[in-house]
């Protein structure tokens, strides 16, 4: 069980670079070598690139790196990162996936995250596709192409969304790392059905300055790495809070929940299998293990806490792009938006008050677990022909979206984690916490990951 077993860590890259055997410069060549590769997935994945840029970067970190002898190794030199199409990056369109806005004023400045990357030796390679606007669970664009997922390629099975190109650019070598967003799972789920690991902060945890919204109240940013020590690396970089200077203690055995209701509903054949595999793996470890049924997920689901919110709010932030530019847009994407003008705003605030009552209860029926798991979706990525039909679309984006959507709503942090056998079709556990918890729950990611690796 466990990761793609030829994705290079951050750990493994730098090592390379300070033994001598690899070079920064080596590595952002392999990137866009594989981004520029006409067989490969380069073209869909990435809108743009920044070819020369990273080069040289390369380059200047290989001169300091001769020049020090090592000292003062920056914490992510040498680790090449994709950019969502949502993040600003000096001097680029922010488009976000769409061609209605590629029009727009390239941005001033990088967004905070991007330049907070830059400042810890990371080496941004271009601007990933996405979903339009960043609003499904299934990764397609009709503007860009969607690029397949690396699981039976020869079939094209989807990546995942919104954060799709993100993920196929961390799968097919052309980044270490692939920033991204996550408003109902644009990471865990690419990370689920591509097979490695996609972390949602808790949303005030890194800065959003920069970032084109979908939704304010439910956005946050997150990652897709190769595993779970390089998303404490970026995490590093990122947080706001002095992580350094802090210890985290995790209690062992580790106190787990196993949440029942409605995230293990409907789960295909190699879900339902590894989930149950990792039961077992996690009792042979010791872990303590108790069954959750939550009140709380049951609200949540009775009064469409989450699509409600975002719909409202994708529709106040597109709402003029839908009344001139509608035709450009992804139709699909268009009638999702439109849908939040039938939310009143009697309803809109009703449920953002019950959103933080519902979230101190959440809080409450953590009891002494360190994490909540579950299957991160409850099925394997499926082909792109099987979503020509608008009804089926639909369908398995409400199926994609279903679990991870619920965490977004309850403020949590979560990272999804590949639990199946190498070689076998993709499929992600997922780990979740309350809100403010996110290096304790990185922790506990790191030690399940390697009890999934034994």
């Amino acid at each position: 069980m466990g990761k793609v077993s030829s994705l290079k860590t951050i750990a493994q890259i730098q090592s390379e670079i300070k033994q001598g055997s690899y070079s920064v410069t080596q590595a952002v060549q392999d990137a866009l070598q594989r981004i520029h590769d006409p067989e490969g997935q380069g073209k869909s994945t990435f809108i743009s690139t920044d070819d020369q840029l990273a080069l040289d970067i390369a380059k200047q970190q290989d001169h300091q790196k001769g020049q020090a002898n090592a000292i003062g190794f920056g914490p992510l030199v040498g680790v090449t990162v994709s950019i969502k199409d949502l993040f600003d990056v000096e001097g680029q369109v922010t488009a976000s996936g769409s061609v209605v806005l590629r029009q727009d004023p390239p941005a001033l400045r990088d967004a905070e995250v991007v330049s907070l990357l830059r400042e810890a030796g990371a080496i941004p390679v271009g601007r990933t596709t996405m979903t339009e606007f960043a609003y499904s669970g299934l990764g397609l664009n009709p503007h860009y192409g969607t690029p397949l997922n690396p699981f039976e390629r020869e079939v094209g099975r989807i990546p995942g969304g919104s954060t799709s190109g993100g993920v196929i650019s961390v799968t097919d070598g052309m980044a270490t790392i692939a920033m991204g967003s996550d408003t109902g799972g644009s990471c865990r789920i690419p990370a689920a059905l591509c097979g490695v690991v996609g972390f949602k902060s808790t949303a005030a945890r890194y800065s959003q300055e920069g970032v084109l919204p979908l939704s304010r109240s439910l956005d946050s940013v997150g990652f897709i790495a190769p595993s779970v020590s390089c998303c404490v690396a970026v995490d590093q970089v990122l947080a706001k809070e002095d992580y350094w200077q802090k210890e985290i203690s995790v209690k062992t055995p580790l106190q787990v929940g196993v949440l029942q209701n409605v995230v293990q509903e409907g789960l295909d054949e190699d879900v339902k299998n590894n989930f149950e595999r990792v039961i077992e793996i996690l009792k042979l470890q010791g872990v303590a293990m108790r069954s959750i049924q939550s009140p709380v997920i049951d609200r949540i689901i009775e009064i469409q806490g989450q699509p409600r919110i975002v719909s409202a709010e994708a529709y106040a932030q597109f709402e003029q792009t839908l009344q001139t530019k509608s035709e450009q847009m992804d139709p699909r994407i268009a009638s999702r938006i439109i849908k939040g003008k039938d939310v009143s705003s009697a309803i809109y605030i009703r449920t953002l008050y019950e959103r933080q009552t519902l979230i101190k209860r959440w809080h409450q029926e953590f009891l002494d677990d360190t994490v909540w798991i579950m299957p991160t979706v409850p099925m394997i990525a499926p082909r792109m022909s099987d979503l020509v039909v608008d009804d089926e679309y639909f369908r398995i984006n409400g199926l994609m979206l279903r679990n991870p959507g619920l965490f977004n709503f309850l403020d949590a942090c979560a990272i999804s984690i590949p639990n199946h056998l190498l070689g076998h079709a993709p499929t992600g556990l997922m780990l979740v916490a309350p809100g403010g918890h996110d290096q304790q729950l990185l922790a506990i990611a790191q030690i399940i990951e390697q009890y999934l690796s034994v």
